[in-house]
């Protein structure tokens, strides 16, 4: 057997070297990496229509703060301050897991497989697992990209056929979950190393035991997960990961394509023009005015009959084929459509009576739900506290600090509704209640008892207050803003549905019970009952008891003394 001079040999481990070296001076710039060393160019959009270079952005974004949360508790000494962090403070949550639903051929498994080359190139040792439902979804697509993308390049590792390997400890693997028989979990499970990722492309079908190993295993060190569909139910657990906080959200639609946009091929074998053409053809109704809850939509550039502008309504196969947007199923009967709440968290605040402010407060009965206070003022809402204890002084003490600052803000008249089913909100209404000095900083201020399971204002149209909190909700997001609320409040107003019910000969509508929406979700509807108390209208709560300062109990308009109801 000839052996390398060693001469040589040095110098070949030398260039080795520097080549991984090289590699990873593009740990935190992976668009330049895939430009240089894959040979393409990820098309950007814009932050509300993004392309493949926002989601990468996103990507470098969450690996550096993974390497300041890394770097700040390796100090155990505390020689690390808030102010050496670029990207990332202590107590800040990471959104390392990147979620994006797409429409047809924007080259979302391209991203994910330039995603994978540069997270095995420039992280040393890396351990990657990438899934897709079936074995043709996974060889066929993802992996037919990443072996294009690397084929004769100089870039390190072996090519097999569903894996890419470097070391017994740095290796890439695909894997097919419909031919695991439900036990695949346990070859995934339990990995550890230094860089972790996981892709999950038309991640709608991946199952269940995935969802849990990747969960279990994402809870620490440098770990990046990416779930990629072009999504067409609203009951997977793709669906369901936008709630989360980790989790950094995107939706790219067909209709902001560089090639849609521009009439040109610029990008071979993605979507073109004549695609979104045809498919506004057939899949979109022309509207007189935009409709928020039916996704409607306007385009920058002609269709046949329909000019650049012309407000368009989406069918269920233009939703998901085209503008990457999830479609209702048919049996949802929810108040707040997802295209409502999704224009109201981004819609700019319009100025409505800066005079009047409203709270609501959920407060939490068990103990692993946590209570809730949301905030209406002035056109917005956002989420002021959650709690997670039945402590009646810390929500007093939260509440009324957030009183002071509606006071400063210039607000005259506030009302306080809390949670008053079961009797655990009565500690917290009582402090309030009694609160002297701070009713009296305002000329219109009352504390409202409020039972969910009360009669509805409208009691020919709604079951009980609830249900008719939950509709008042929808009218309401038709002209709100909301800001800073939980990922979950999309969850409780989105999904929570409704039936109908027989009251005294008339159908009325009535909401999905509490017990049976957490025995769905997991959880309770905390943030929406805290969100609804906030921001419906005071007409229905009329027969509610209020309670205010002194000793005067008001119901509705009229007052009394205490003991005189």
């Amino acid at each position: 057997m000839n052996r390398l001079p060693p001469e040589v040999l040095k110098l070949r481990l030398y260039a080795v070297k520097k080549r991984y070296e090289q590699l990873a001076s593009y740990r935190f710039e992976p668009e330049a990496y895939i430009e240089r060393y894959l040979g393409w160019q990820p098309w950007r959009g814009t932050p509300e229509q993004p392309g493949q270079a926002e989601v990468l952005d996103a990507y470098a974004l969450a690996l550096r703060q993974l390497h300041e949360r890394d770097a700040y508790e390796s100090c155990a000494d505390g020689s690390y301050a808030d102010g050496d962090s670029g990207t990332w403070q202590p107590g800040q949550v990471i959104q390392n897991w990147l979620r994006v639903e797409a429409g047809h051929t924007v080259g979302k498994t391209r991203l994910a497989a330039g995603i994978v080359s540069h997270f095995f190139d420039t992280f040393t040792p890396a351990i990657i697992y990438t899934f897709a439902p079936t074995r043709p979804q996974i060889h066929d697509l993802l992996w037919k990209e990443i072996k294009g993308d690397r084929r004769g390049k100089p870039l390190p590792g072996r090519i097999l056929d569903l894996e890419l390997r470097r070391a017994d400890n740095h290796f890439a693997v695909g894997r097919a979950t419909s031919s695991a028989g439900g036990t695949g979990v346990e070859r995934v499970q339990g990995q550890h190393g230094k860089y972790l990722l996981f892709v999950l492309d038309e991640a709608e079908g991946i199952a269940d035991y995935v969802w849990d190993a990747v969960r279990s295993m994402a809870s620490g060190g440098i770990v990046i997960v990416l779930a990629l569909a072009n999504p067409r139910t609203r009951s997977s657990q793709f669906h369901k990961l936008r709630e989360a906080a980790y989790v950094h959200n995107f939706r790219i639609s067909s209709s902001w394509h560089p090639n849609v946009l521009s009439g040109r091929p610029l990008i071979p074998a993605a979507v073109r023009r004549e695609h979104v053409e045809s498919m506004v053809l057939e899949h979109c109704a022309v509207m007189p005015a935009h409709d928020e809850a039916a996704h409607t939509f306007t385009l920058p550039f002609d269709v046949p009959n329909r000019p650049a502008g012309t407000i368009l309504r989406p069918d269920q196969e233009m939703l998901f084929q085209v503008l990457g947007i999830a479609p209702a199923n048919s049996s949802d009967n929810t108040f707040v459509p997802l295209g409502l709440y999704e224009a109201a968290t981004k819609r700019t605040p319009l100025p409505d009576r800066p005079e009047m402010a409203r709270i609501g407060v959920d407060v939490a009965r068990y103990g692993h739900d946590y209570g809730t206070v949301y905030v209406r003022h002035n056109g917005l809402v956002w989420r002021a506290a959650h709690l997670y204890h039945l402590d009646t002084f810390e929500y007093a003490r939260v509440i009324t600090e957030e009183a002071e600052r509606l006071l400063a803000a210039g607000v005259t008249s506030l009302r306080i509704r809390v949670d008053g089913g079961g009797g655990f909100g009565d500690g917290v209404i009582d402090q309030l209640a009694h609160n002297l000095s701070l009713a009296a900083s305002f000329q219109d201020f009352a504390v409202l008892r409020v039972h969910f399971g009360g009669s509805a204002y409208d009691a020919m149209a709604y079951a009980n207050l609830t249900t008719e909190m939950h509709a008042a909700a929808a009218e309401a997001l038709k002209v709100l803003a909301v800001r800073d609320a939980s990922p979950l409040l999309e969850g409780d107003l989105c999904d929570r549905t409704y039936d109908w019910a027989s009251y005294q000969g008339v159908a009325v509508k009535r909401l999905e019970h509490k017990d049976l929406f957490k025995k769905r979700m997991g959880r309770s509807p905390d943030d929406g009952d805290g969100f609804v108390l906030a921001v419906s209208p005071d007409f229905i709560f009329e027969q509610e008891r209020t309670v205010v300062y002194d000793d005067r109990v008001t119901i509705g308009d009229e007052t009394r003394r205490a003991g005189g109801e």
